[in-house]
């Protein structure tokens, strides 16, 4: 009954699909003849090998934006779960664009003897991930173009009969923009037959990578039991790790959290100890409906969470006999209590040990020392955590340059960067995330007459590039401006960076206000000079007169940035796909005021803090 009681929290917790109750009635299954039950109290080992671990860092693309919702909505999240694969090594995670080819699930009916090597997940992985790039398919002209994958293979995108490949792999869904890249759904992996089926050098590898890529057809116990006794033992962690992995819902959010903190560090060999395990639901009652902040996007506050959900000492439930205080791995106080319910500061515990070598598990439904105040001051600490709504305009593919533009279009101060941005092509070369924009105020424009030049003047040639000259592809932070150091522009040029007791000079310019956050997309800059004189070719043209040419900044945009496809339709998550509507509102003229109409709509009128 206590293990029933778990099954039933778990299915409370979390989107239970179709598939995941086959899997919940194997695991019932396994319950009944005992194997299971074997497995958790430690007569079957359930470990990862250590062999083979790498030594070098691997580079991988920030995944921060592809939650468990979108991959289970999109029927790829098999593919995703294999990554816990590379939990024990050395990972960079690299704030490159990137394409991720992800196949579906019932692509992995071929794979089970490739994927019993973990060195094979790992290239199987890596060979589909493209990195400094977001492919857009829809746009190939060429009969065939070729991507460099993080392995060294090479995917070869095809049109054949009006439809695309990626290799021999039909591609599905031909983008899912994230902030930092973009999935293509495919429905094979790219690596082949041929290549997916050498099996040479066979390597055991953690049972919950066996257990995802069995899908619905069931689950060899006596298999399973055979692979586990093979494994070594592992630390405590790791016991987890393939404990949780026979729930497949209901705990994913624990796991990848735990899988990217420190707190095996701090575990000594010899203790055992208890675990309180939130179930998903904890954690998405935190998680924003469509963009805003999300508190465990901040990795020092995460870890401080998942470590004060761990307890020194085998605690079993039928121990507790009244109230009684513990002091977490955190160094914080918790209370356990029997009225009215067995319950921990409050928060109810579902009734039954779950046993793991060298400790125990309960399960919660609510995430310990997480409260709205606790939420609020983090928020205001960490404001380049914040995911930001999709916009449609004015340049859809140009997430950063978007926002920028309507957070400096609300300033006075900006009145002639954003005209002279509001014409010049700026969205192909700033597209995706992860940039700095160093702004000059507008007296560094009247300094050089550019105040009397029309709202084109810059939107190409030597122009366009002294724009592009004051953007960096670096989201940075103050502390990242060391002296005597130099930037590399979009332009192609180099920032002098002078740094004397948090006065920052650029070339010639002063920072007058800086980190001034959009969002999670990258940061602002504000300076008093342009960063590079003029070129010959724009100082010949400039009028002497003092007349400065009046214009209607939203009276001046291209036609291609007002207008939104009717077609365009993203569908509203958990992920950031809020897409805005343009104003309904009857003019008298054909002017847009779609910024402020944004801004009234979202209460976004000063977005940037």
């Amino acid at each position: 009954m206590a293990r029933q009681n778990i099954l039933l929290l778990l299915l409370q917790c979390g989107s239970v699909y179709i598939t995941q109750f086959l899997y919940l009635k194997m695991f019932i299954f396994l319950l009944v003849n005992s194997v299971l039950i074997q497995i958790i109290s430690g007569d079957v080992l359930l470990t990862p090998t250590n062999q083979q671990q790498s030594t070098l860092s691997l580079l991988l693309p920030d995944t921060s934006g592809i939650d468990g919702q979108l991959t289970a909505n999109y029927n790829i999240d098999n593919f995703f779960s294999l990554w816990l694969v590379f939990h024990n090594d050395d990972i960079k995670v690299s704030d490159q664009p990137f394409t991720i080819f992800a196949p579906i699930n019932s692509a992995t009916k071929d794979t089970n003897s490739y994927l019993r090597n973990s060195e094979h997940v790992k290239n199987l992985l890596l060979s589909h991930i493209v990195l400094g790039t977001q492919i857009d398919v829809e746009k190939q002209n060429t009969t065939e173009e070729n991507y460099e994958t993080l392995s060294g293979r090479t995917i070869h995108i095809t049109k054949k009969n009006q439809k695309l490949y990626a290799n021999d792999a039909l591609i599905i869904n031909q983008k899912i923009q994230l902030p930092a890249g973009v999935i293509i759904i495919i429905d094979n992996y790219v690596l082949g037959k041929a290549n997916l089926n050498n099996t040479q050098h066979p390597e055991n590898i953690p049972v919950n990578l066996l257990t995802t890529i069995s899908g619905t057809n069931g689950i060899n116990s006596s298999a399973l039991i055979q692979q586990t006794k093979n494994t070594n033992n592992t630390k405590f962690i790791d016991n987890i790790y393939q404990v949780l992995s026979f729930f497949k819902e209901g705990v994913r959010v624990f796991q990848h959290f735990l899988s990217k903190s420190n707190v095996s560090k701090v575990l000594k060999d010899g203790q055992e100890y208890t675990v309180l395990v939130p179930c998903d639901s904890a954690f998405q009652r935190w998680h924003p409906i469509d963009w805003g902040f999300y508190p465990f996007s901040v990795p020092e506050f995460t870890e401080d969470v998942i470590r004060n959900h761990f307890i020194i000492g085998n605690i079993r439930q039928n121990s507790i006999k009244g109230e009684e205080e513990v002091k977490t791995l955190g160094g914080r106080i918790l209370k356990f209590s029997l009225k009215p319910t067995l319950n921990v500061n409050g928060v109810t515990i579902a009734k039954g040990d779950t046993a793991v070598k060298g400790g125990n598990l309960m399960f919660i439904n609510e995430v310990l020392f997480v409260s709205e105040s606790i939420v609020s001051r983090l928020h205001q600490q960490h404001k380049d955590k914040e995911t930001p709504p999709l916009l449609a305009f004015p340049w859809f593919g140009a997430q950063f340059l978007s926002h920028a533009f309507l957070a400096l279009e609300g300033d006075k101060r900006f009145t002639q960067m954003t005209r002279f941005l509001n014409l010049a092509d700026l969205a192909q070369h700033v597209s995706g995330t992860g940039y700095t924009f160093f702004v000059p105020i507008d007296t560094a424009f009247e300094a050089l007459g550019l105040n009397n030049m029309p709202d084109n003047y810059l939107s190409t040639g030597d122009g366009l590039k002294l724009l592009l000259n004051h953007f960096v592809k670096k989201r940075l932070y103050k502390r990242d401006f060391i002296n005597n150091t130099t930037l590399t522009t979009l332009g192609g040029d180099s920032i002098r960076v002078i740094e004397e007791n948090g006065n920052i000079t650029l070339n010639e310019a002063h920072v007058v206000e800086g980190e001034v956050f959009v969002y999670n997309l990258g940061t602002m800059y504000f300076i008093d000079k342009l960063l590079f004189p003029l070129p010959n070719t724009l100082q010949e043209v400039i009028p002497t007169s003092s007349t400065t040419i009046t214009t209607m900044i939203t009276s001046t945009r291209k036609q291609s940035t007002e207008t939104i496809p009717e077609e365009l339709d993203v569908e509203v998550g958990t992920s950031t796909d809020l897409l805005l509507e343009e104003s309904t509102d009857d003019g008298q003229s054909n002017t847009y005021q779609v910024p402020f109409i944004l801004s009234n709509k979202l209460n976004i009128s000063n977005p940037i803090k």
